[in-house]
């Protein structure tokens, strides 16, 4: 059984084709990525050609030898230096931390006048 359209309704129009604007909409997202398709192998064309003519043409220049024996050495006295300030750091700082003392975990230090907690450390 079909049903019947209400008379208050308007009636039902034909169907139009959406096909011309699908088709501007196509073309105006196509043409520009098309573009910037082209641009950018125009770009790397130009840029293969020249810094490969470039290359080409200059002269190369020596690979510098290098001394590993040297290296090696200049590494191992530049260790032995930084062991050698870290010890003297630790040093001092002993001496320092004998003279403080310590009330309730907080450190104090001897200054003149009285004493000055030392804020950041703790004993």
């Amino acid at each position: 059984m079909e049903r019947e359209r209400p008379e208050y309704l308007p009636p039902i129009e034909k169907a139009r084709w959406a096909f011309p604007w699908l088709t501007v909409v196509g073309i105006a997202v196509l043409v520009p990525a098309i573009l910037g398709v082209k641009q950018h192998l125009d770009t790397q064309a130009a840029w293969n050609q020249r810094f490969t003519r470039a290359s080409a043409t200059e002269k190369t220049p020596e690979t510098p030898t290098i001394d590993v024996a040297k290296l090696e050495a200049q590494r191992a006295a530049l260790i032995a230096e930084t062991r050698l300030r870290r010890a003297v750091a630790e040093r001092e700082a002993i001496k320092e931390r004998e003279g403080w003392r310590c009330i309730d975990h907080t450190p104090f230090r001897k200054i003149d006048g009285g004493w000055e907690n030392i804020p950041g450390e703790s004993c």
